[in-house]
């Protein structure tokens, strides 16, 4: 009884927490509207964690996503919105990380995505 009160215990911690996407830089200065290519974001940022479409337009999604079961969950998010040449038409950066809203890199670093 002693070893299953304890698996379960150990499967509630573990359980816990659950982290999608992958870690990235919040400094994304080096992207620039309608210069920066596709193959300058892979360079920089890998493959995207997802693929899609907003309004007619291609998009990639760089995230990380961490939820726990208790306490605070935080996610950042970058989602490029591409031109029919491969460049980037638009892109928007989110993030509720601590480290991120203390300095508040959202409001001063990042202008705001125009229409789509």
């Amino acid at each position: 009884m002693g070893k299953c009160i304890l698996l379960l215990s150990s499967v509630l911690i573990m359980g816990g927490c659950v982290t999608r996407g992958k870690d990235f830089s919040t400094d994304i200065t080096w992207i620039k509207k309608d210069v920066t290519k596709k193959t300058d974001v892979r360079t920089m940022l890998g493959e995207p964690f997802q693929v899609g479409f907003a309004s007619g337009k291609p998009t990639w999604t760089y995230g990380l996503y961490k939820h726990t079961l208790f306490g605070s969950s935080n996610t950042k998010e970058l989602k490029l919105y591409w031109n029919p040449d491969g460049s980037v038409g638009n892109y928007s950066f989110s993030s509720s990380f601590p480290d991120d809203v203390k300095r508040g890199v959202i409001q001063q670093k990042y202008a705001p995505v125009d229409d789509l």
